[in-house]
């Protein structure tokens, strides 16, 4: 992975989507925590983790993989919460 990708980013407070970078300490594995808001403001997260050395390629291709499964697993919740699905 590219340097800067080595680096702590804290999630932003938005309404929606959000994620945040997280290295451990020595700087070997980098999380992902994504995070998405249903209709009821709760917040749910998704944790994916990678070794620095990890094509950055793959790395994106699966953080893509991991938001839309949050996404689709946010979704169902709120038509739950509607009374849409059963």
């Amino acid at each position: 992975m590219i340097a800067r990708h080595a680096t702590r980013r804290a999630p932003k407070a938005t309404l929606g989507f959000a994620w945040g970078r997280f290295p451990t300490e020595d700087g070997s594995v980098i999380t992902y925590r994504l995070y998405r808001r249903d209709l009821r403001r709760a917040v749910h997260m998704h944790v994916v983790s990678f070794f620095v050395h990890d094509d950055a390629r793959t790395a994106a291709a699966i953080l893509r993989r991991a938001r839309k499964f949050l996404r689709d697993k946010v979704d169902d919740i709120d038509l739950v919460a509607m009374g849409v699905a059963a």
